[in-house]
């Protein structure tokens, strides 16, 4: 399985030392954040020499590019084309795909018919610059369950389009999350996981949203994704953690690193993989 992580994780710090860390922690690759106001690895303006820098540390360090998250309110005009300029950057990094939530707000069908939409043009868009289309199941969003999603994929029908998977906003609204796995397995194409406590709305802090120590139920979720044949990333995406030091960050990607690493291992050994 390929572990990553986030590069929003070490949002207080410059990307040449989040990619050296996240290297240190044992990762095999990294997402880029492209988040205006959270975490802005990947700018939507990056020139050429910025790229080709971006490439030449991921080489160094020999972590992959899985993806790029670029969260925002796509119901705005402005930023669904500050998407496009970010989905431009991700295609000339080979980075395979690019995510972001729907936007709108859940069970308001006048905004999920503009979020239907404005995942359409971006799908679009994405499928003209050569990259996939990773819409994320975000809570409090137009599509934040498996019977959104399902409604989504039924209305959207283009072959770049396909789901980011994250357990903690699917479980949050009441779905079970191994049950969402399987009736959306022929969709998910990126995957972001952490813990935190299913039981409460908010998303836990950072030191409680590393992999084992919340209540998210990461060992059934591993074993689902192993049965359904998932190969593609999977990605460490923890908030919050903007004004942690160094030490800490790295402290908290390497224990959810040897976490999720035994969980695939002992997912594969049950499978009899090797």
């Amino acid at each position: 399985m390929k572990l990553g992580v986030n590069s929003v994780l070490f949002g207080g710090y410059d990307l040449k030392t989040a990619l050296e860390y996240i290297k240190f922690s044992g990762y095999q690759g990294v997402e880029l954040a492209s988040i205006v106001g959270m975490a802005e690895h990947l700018s939507d303006t990056a020139e050429e020499a910025e790229l080709k820098e971006i490439r030449q540390w991921a080489e160094e360090m020999e972590l992959d590019l899985y993806c790029v998250e670029a969260a925002t309110d796509i119901l705005v005009p402005e930023n669904r084309e500050r998407t496009k300029r970010v989905f431009d950057r991700a295609a000339k990094l080979g980075i395979p795909m690019v995510t972001t939530g729907s936007g709108g707000k859940s069970d308001d069908e006048k905004q999920t018919e503009a979020s239907l939409r404005a995942i359409e043009e971006l799908a679009q868009a994405a499928g003209e610059a050569g990259i996939q289309y990773a819409l994320k199941l975000h809570y409090g969003q137009s599509i934040y369950n498996t019977r959104t999603a399902e409604r989504l994929l039924q209305e959207v029908k283009d072959p770049a389009l396909g789901l980011n998977f994250d357990a903690t906003h699917v479980g949050r609204v009441g779905d079970d999350p191994v049950a969402a796995i399987e009736a959306l397995q022929d969709n998910i194409i990126h995957t972001h996981i952490r813990d935190t406590f299913l039981e409460q709305l908010k998303i836990a802090a950072p030191e409680h949203q590393i992999a084992g120590r919340g209540t998210v139920p990461l060992q059934e979720i591993t074993e689902k994704m192993m049965d359904t044949g998932y190969s593609g990333a999977v990605v460490l995406e923890i908030i919050g953690a903007g004004e942690y030091e160094l030490p800490q960050v790295t402290a908290i990607a390497g224990e959810s690193h040897g976490y999720l690493s035994r969980l695939f291992q002992e997912a594969n050994e049950r499978k009899g993989v090797h």
